[in-house]
């Protein structure tokens, strides 16, 4: 497997565990093609496989470190380069080391992740919120609280302003 990865690009995970499915649950309910496949987002930070992402806290890892054997998808903006990375990741870095909203969970379930929040976004907002800041144009316009990892994937997958540049277990 030869993947070439720049800063910038994103990516959704699968997660087997309790808490991946039962994320997919919800999301499937939701998701207007009632699929639902990936239930974690992050972005890309280094062409090495450097991330941020939120999990535990808001965090860097390492893509193939952590989700080696797991299916992953990774997207590309079109419109990446050095200074729109820049403008995105400037948007997001005062979160890097914030713990995970746990509580944010509870309201995508309830359908009010995008009226009730606070400063910390979960992993797909975080995702969306660099997106955004990078000068993307995405379905949900400057909003990126209530998104959830499914939503995103979607609009990668046609997007004409999205490229899939990888889809597999890694």
């Amino acid at each position: 497997m030869n993947i070439t990865l720049k800063q910038g690009d994103i990516f959704a995970s699968s997660n087997p565990q309790s808490l991946g499915k039962a994320i997919n649950f919800i999301q499937r309910i939701r998701a207007k093609d009632n699929q639902s496949m990936y239930g974690h987002t992050g972005i890309i930070i280094k062409p090495d496989g450097i991330t941020v992402e939120a999990v535990w806290s808001i965090c860097s890892q390492n893509l193939f470190k952590e989700y080696t054997g797991k299916k992953v998808l990774i997207a590309r903006w079109t419109g990446m380069n050095a200074d729109t990375y820049q403008k995105g990741f400037d948007a997001i870095k005062g979160h890097i080391g914030s713990t995970y909203p746990y509580y944010r969970l509870l309201m995508h379930f309830l359908g009010l992740g995008k009226f009730i929040h606070f400063k910390t976004p979960v992993c797909s907002e975080l995702t969306e919120k660099f997106l955004i800041n990078c000068g993307a144009v995405t379905i949900s316009g400057k909003n990126f609280w209530g998104l959830n990892p499914d939503d995103l994937v979607d609009e990668w997958r046609i997007s004409k302003y999205f490229d899939v540049i990888y889809e597999g277990a890694l």
